[in-house]
């Protein structure tokens, strides 16, 4: 393991700060994720569930396209399962392709 290896290099003196330094940086991803609304009480489920997510920085809802969007640390596939996890039926966002001008 790690720490074998630093008591057989005979070291002493280190700075885990630095080691451990690039697993603590953050990158934010924007996720899109198509979700049915019925009503307001999905809307606040939906918000209740979302806000759990741990490393999020921001999140929204679009109720006329029945999107939700989540900011920070969070892949498509967590928001997924998050919304899933409360019964709602979701799938990644994806825009529309544009049309070729004939």
């Amino acid at each position: 393991s790690f720490f074998h290896l630093l008591e057989a290099s005979n070291i002493r003196d280190v700075n885990f700060a630095s080691i451990f330094h690039s697993e603590t940086i953050r990158i934010a991803n924007v996720v899109e994720v198509k979700v049915g609304f019925h009503c307001d009480e999905c809307i606040k489920k939906i918000l209740k569930a979302i806000k759990k997510i741990e490393d999020i920085e921001k999140y929204n809802v679009n109720k006329q396209l029945n999107k939700v969007i989540v900011t920070g640390n969070v892949t498509t596939e967590e928001v997924i399962r998050v919304l899933q996890k409360i019964g709602k039926n979701a799938t990644p966002w994806e825009n529309p392709k544009p049309q070729p001008n004939c």
